[in-house]
């Protein structure tokens, strides 16, 4: 009740205005344009959060409410298309490239740019497996060495950890492809493998995953991406298979598009908001630690990145200038 008082909703809205003006330029334009919460979705790796934090944060300062939903890949799609989700900040177009060219083709969602951050996939292992399997990490390595990765429930043939089903794993076709004495299990996601290698690497027990960069994961467990020569055997059995361009291993690419996409409306609605989104980028070299602070230190995503925000307007300030110019 008492927020519907006078006094408390004026000084709300003297507040907003304070933190409006120690970022946005003389003559800038009346922002918030409008006082409904711009609603940023976040899915289940700590780096992405990290990324919604950090717009989350800075827009708060630009005056705006802000709130974060936790989803799925495949909901998130329609909920941007219908507005529930006004933003998605760090989409891995590797695992859900489908979608997003059907919902940008059709304008249900719009295209944001890129995120900056440069990503890869593919099988990774500790740098200790390597002593078992010597020619790693040439991907023909595993021919002789599967078996070192088998489990109770995979034996005699080796266990390769994959993605969850629902980001739609293919490393069981790169399996298939390359005859390999292997077996796919999903996993339950980024929290229960990190807790999987992590047991593996205090035993310094063989291990073998699906996995991406950059993540605190690789990192601080000095994660090896098994490797394959383009114009080689591996690509052309995948290139046989029709998987040469999926995403444990991208014969076709260098690199994967990680990008951000909103609700169509967002730039009639916020539109200061929207340009700064479609300027606002982080690096692997900033997301990294932070992540890794989360994940090793026990600190909040929103602590971490509201530090960052604290320490860094040199970066951020040009983009909010800019779009509220």
């Amino acid at each position: 009740m008492a927020w519907h008082s006078p006094i408390v909703r004026a000084a709300a809205q003297a507040l907003s205005l304070a933190l409006f003006a120690a970022v946005a330029p003389a003559g800038a334009a009346t922002v918030p344009e409008s006082q409904d919460p711009i609603v940023i979705g976040k899915l289940d790796w700590t780096g992405q959060e990290i990324t919604a934090e950090i717009a989350g944060e800075i827009l708060r300062r630009m005056g705006y409410k802000v709130q974060f939903v936790q989803t799925t890949q495949v909901p998130l799609f329609q909920a941007v298309a219908d507005g529930q989700i006004t933003a998605f900040l760090e989409n891995w177009n590797q695992n859900s490239k489908k979608y997003y060219d059907e919902f940008t083709k059709d304008g249900r969602i719009e295209p944001l740019g890129p995120t900056g951050l440069k990503g890869q996939e593919g099988w990774y292992y500790p740098d200790y497996v390597a002593e078992k399997c010597p020619g790693l990490p040439d991907w023909r390595a595993l021919k002789k060495c599967a078996d070192i990765f088998a489990t109770p429930d995979t034996a005699p043939k080796g266990r390769l950890l994959d993605y969850p089903a629902e980001w739609t794993p293919d490393s069981s076709a790169w399996i298939k492809a390359w005859n390999l004495d292997l077996v796919t299990v999903p996993s339950g996601g980024e929290g229960s493998t990190a807790a999987e290698v992590k047991s593996a690497v205090a035993r310094k027990e063989p291990i073998l995953l699906q996995w991406w960069e950059p993540t605190w994961l690789a990192s601080i467990y000095n994660l090896k991406r098994v490797t394959l020569d383009e114009e080689g055997e591996g690509c052309k059995l995948a290139e046989a298979a029709g998987i040469a361009s999926k995403k444990a291993f991208d014969c076709k690419s260098k690199g994967i598009d990680i990008v951000k996409f909103g609700w169509p409306g967002l730039k009639d609605k916020w539109p200061a908001a929207h340009r700064f989104l479609k300027a606002y980028q982080i690096t692997n070299e900033q997301q990294g630690p932070l992540a890794m602070a989360v994940e090793t230190e026990g600190k909040k995503a929103s602590e971490v990145a509201k530090k960052w925000v604290d320490e860094n307007e040199a970066v951020w300030k040009p983009w909010v200038d800019q779009a509220t110019q």
